[in-house]
């Protein structure tokens, strides 16, 4: 059998599974069963229900594709060069308001864990799905020089960005939409760079979540004020900060450097 035949054929055992799982996350979407009266902990419940599923699909597909991205094992240099990411999702919490008590978490400490563990799953669903397959997929082919490197993170974070404005049909606000695609497009480029510096997809996947938890967790299970003017400075200051950075550290991808995650045949 040719190879590329059997580049193909390999997959095809999970398309049925995968189309299965895809409607039933659509399903649940678009039509959300009742499994707690209580309406935040039946969304989180179903949020960590379809996010899993969708994970466990996309990491074996990952998998099948032969991606090299498993390690928990990071060069200090490579978590060092990282670090600034950190700092922007951690900057994502209401840290002012927390520390003030003008923000504060009113739901009982059970539903936090809750909601951490469905900020872990999104996160994982989301890098798996984006970073993990799409984005590896495309990079695949596309990798001989940094200028293409560059041109494909900024095209696969600019879908990321863009299928956020799915929201739209479950009856979000167009205005907290399109903002959400924003910032989305940004931390999507942030965890492909991440991947690429670090070699591992958890990094990635531990950004996001960080960053959901931090920006969620107020409006999800508590009140006051998230959005202080100070707050607002620094995030705008060190958005622009790491953003700058985060560029620096993908236009010094080498093309050689994308061969960790790829079989030698690809």
């Amino acid at each position: 059998m040719p190879e590329e035949s059997k580049k193909r054929s390999r997959l095809d055992p999970l398309v049925p599974v995968f189309l299965l799982v895809t409607a039933i996350l659509v399903w649940f979407e678009m039509f959300p069963p009742t499994i707690s009266h209580d309406e935040t902990v039946n969304a989180l419940l179903i949020s960590i229900i379809t996010r899993a599923a969708g994970s466990v699909i996309f990491i074996l597909l990952a998998m099948r594709m032969g991606w090299r991205i498993w390690t928990f094992r990071v060069k200090g240099r490579a978590l060092a060069a990282v670090l600034p990411a950190f700092a922007v999702v951690i900057n994502n919490f209401p840290l002012i308001g927390l520390i003030s008590g003008a923000a504060y978490v009113t739901a009982p400490a059970w539903q936090t864990a809750l909601f951490a563990l469905s900020c872990l799953l999104i996160g994982l669903f989301e890098e798996m799905a984006f970073r993990g397959v799409f984005y590896l997929l495309i990079l695949s082919a596309r990798r001989d020089s940094t200028k293409k490197i560059f041109l494909v993170t900024v095209v696969s974070s600019a879908v990321f960005g863009a299928i956020h404005l799915f929201n739209l049909l479950a009856g979000a606000g167009v205005g907290p939409t399109v903002l959400q695609a924003g910032y989305s497009f940004l931390i999507g480029g942030m965890c492909s760079i991440a991947l690429l510096v670090t070699g591992s997809i958890w990094i990635p996947v531990l950004l996001h979540a960080l960053f959901d938890f931090g920006g969620y967790l107020i409006p999800t299970l508590g009140a006051g004020v998230v959005w202080d003017p100070a707050t607002v400075a620094i995030t705008a200051i060190l958005g622009v900060a790491v953003a700058v950075w985060m560029t620096f550290l993908l236009l010094r991808i080498k093309p050689a450097m994308t061969d960790r995650f790829f079989p030698e045949s690809t």
